[in-house]
């Protein structure tokens, strides 16, 4: 058997025993800092060579399910998974695609407005203290001009938050991939922006929404939403524009 083919089967072990172990943890209930055994009793267990199991293994770290402790005491356990890597590849795909920046404005239209309503209905004293304390970090960080986070796995932001207060994970997901993309391509767009006027007018008109969403004044929040999402649209939207369009024929002259 060639090296090649031996690779092969390798892989496709690794991957079945990858998916063994984490359909057993999702059984359990994921039982996060569960203990799963040693390299040889999970060999043992699953009937694989030491080689496919550390290939199961790494596919399982990188996805954030398990972590393999080394030296005494060591052994495999369950990990709780981060979004980290799923925002990553995210971006990285709708670049790939080459996602334009009105599909962008169309996705935030469609999902972001989605998530006010359910913010209102389960708005209370500990997720207004929540969005109270998000202003508080983000004037903190205008007054000090602090770095604002460029790479997705760093990005959380004020639209993340809002997806979390929705208490769906599925709406925070898609809230925070989208505004890390928008993020990403305002960058890619404008490499050095001077970002404190830009800053405090988001700022501003993030309080809006807050005082709207902790009112629970609905028709109210949503209007300053939809006036946050056309003023922001100016930073990846027209400029984008701009960059396409032909340069006047005055300028020519």
């Amino acid at each position: 058997m060639s090296d090649q083919t031996t690779a092969y089967l390798g892989g496709k072990v690794g991957v079945s025993i990858a998916d063994k172990i984490a359909r057993s943890i999702v059984a359990e209930g994921w039982p996060v800092g569960m203990y799963l055994g040693t390299e040889g009793d999970l060999m043992e267990q699953y009937s694989v060579s030491r080689g496919g199991l550390r290939e199961a293994i790494c596919i399982l770290e990188q996805q954030g399910v398990v972590q393999m402790r080394r030296g005494r005491g060591g052994g495999l356990w369950v990990t709780a998974p981060g979004d980290a890597g799923i925002v990553q590849s995210a971006v990285r795909y709708l670049t790939f695609r080459r996602v334009l920046p009105e599909q962008l404005l169309e996705a935030r239209h469609t999902i972001e407005l989605s998530l006010i309503p359910l913010i209102v209905d389960r708005m209370n004293n500990e997720n207004a203290r929540r969005l109270r304390a998000h202003l508080e970090t983000e004037k903190a960080e205008i007054d000090s001009n602090a770095p604002v986070p460029k790479s997705p796995e760093d990005i959380r932001g004020f639209h993340t938050l809002l997806g979390s207060l929705t208490g769906n994970p599925t709406l925070e997901l898609c809230a925070r991939v989208v505004e890390s993309l928008v993020r990403v391509e305002y960058f890619k767009r404008t490499p050095q922006p001077d970002l404190r006027d830009v800053r405090r007018g988001v700022h501003e008109r993030h309080k809006r929404v807050v005082d709207a969403l902790i009112a629970r004044d609905l028709p109210r929040a949503l209007a300053e939403y939809e006036e946050t999402l056309a003023w922001t649209k100016a930073f990846y939207v027209e400029i984008d524009r701009k960059a396409e369009s032909p340069p006047d024929e005055d300028s020519n002259h």
